[in-house]
Order: structure tokens, then C-alpha cells, then sequence
């Protein structure tokens, strides 16, 4: 039953980012909310993502402080940071490092979603790469970006869903 209820929610999701059209000015709101933050101002290694068009663009908050940039490479089921050189299209459709170090242990990952609710649900693509790398690091402090069109009141989770800790929109922060 969850797998369907969350494919719903996909689909709620995706209409409510196709019908939101803020998304450079939310998406500048959300990177002053980082860049405001404590947990920011205390992150010296951050592991992020490159967003899609229909995802924040917490970029601008990267240029902001004297913060290591990791980003995902995705190979099968395994998900890597690295510290990239420059970006080529992934597999998934997903601009992602093309080579670079691995990067050091985060002190802070930024989490992508499809949805969250505010108890730190988060709804992901269906793929389980964020999941499954949050398993094997439970004490590195989440905080999920998302535009407030993508908060619902309760987010379907399984065993293996993980939560954040936080999720910062352009109307709330960590």
C-alpha cells in the first residue's frame, strides 16, 4: 500500500512544482536561510547535489563562507561524493562530477526530495541512493531543501526511509 500512496505523492508533487513559478526568487530566499544558519556557519565539508530545474538552487549560498562543495556520482546502486573539477550528465539525468577527489568526511549533507513533511519525512525519486547512504552515516546532520509547494502533512515512510533532521524552505530554516 505505501509504495502507491507515495507514487500519489510523486504525482502531487510534481503538480505542485509545475504549477509554482517563484522558484529564483524562493530558491535566493533559501540560500540566505543557509548561509544564515549555525549549522552552515559550523560546516566546513558540505555534500550537496547539482538541483534539476524544478529544485532549489541552494548554489548561490556555496560562494558564501570557506565551505568544501562535495557532490554525488552515482555507479549502479553506490553513491560516492567527490570534489569536482567539472560536471557531465549522469546516468539518472543528473549533472554530476565527471572525475575529482573523494571528498573528506561531511560535517553536513544537503538532501534532495520530491516531498517532505515537517517531522523530517522525505519522499526521493524511488531509487534509494540518499537512503542508503544516510544508513551507513547516521550521525552527519541532514537538512532537506525543498520549495514550500513540496511540504505535505505526512510523508508515507517504509523501514528504510530515513528522515532529515531539518528541512529548509524559502519560508522556514534549520
Amino acid at each position: 500500500m505505501i509504495p502507491t500512496e507515495k507514487q500519489i505523492l510523486r504525482t502531487r508533487a510534481r503538480q505542485a512544482l509545475a504549477a509554482f513559478s517563484e522558484r529564483k526568487a524562493a530558491s535566493e530566499k533559501i540560500s540566505r536561510r543557509l548561509v544564515d544558519s549555525v549549522i552552515w556557519q559550523n560546516s566546513r565539508v558540505i555534500y550537496a547535489y547539482h538541483p534539476l530545474p524544478s529544485e532549489p538552487d541552494w548554489r548561490l549560498a556555496a560562494q558564501r563562507g570557506d565551505h568544501m562543495v562535495a557532490f554525488p556520482r552515482i555507479d549502479g546502486d553506490r553513491m560516492e561524493f567527490l570534489i569536482p573539477q567539472e560536471f557531465i550528465l549522469g546516468g539518472l539525468g543528473i549533472q554530476e562530477p565527471k572525475e575529482g577527489d573523494i571528498a573528506p568526511p561531511p560535517d553536513l549533507i544537503l538532501v534532495p526530495g520530491m516531498a517532505f513533511d515537517l517531522s523530517g519525512g522525505r519522499l526521493g525519486r524511488g531509487k534509494g541512493h540518499y537512503d542508503r547512504w544516510l544508513m551507513g552515516h547516521p550521525k552527519v546532520p541532514r537538512l532537506g531543501l525543498c520549495f514550500e509547494c513540496q511540504i505535505f502533512d505526512a510523508i508515507p515512510l517504509e523501514d528504510h526511509d530515513l528522515k532529515v533532521d531539518s528541512v529548509v524552505t524559502e519560508t522556514r530554516g534549520p
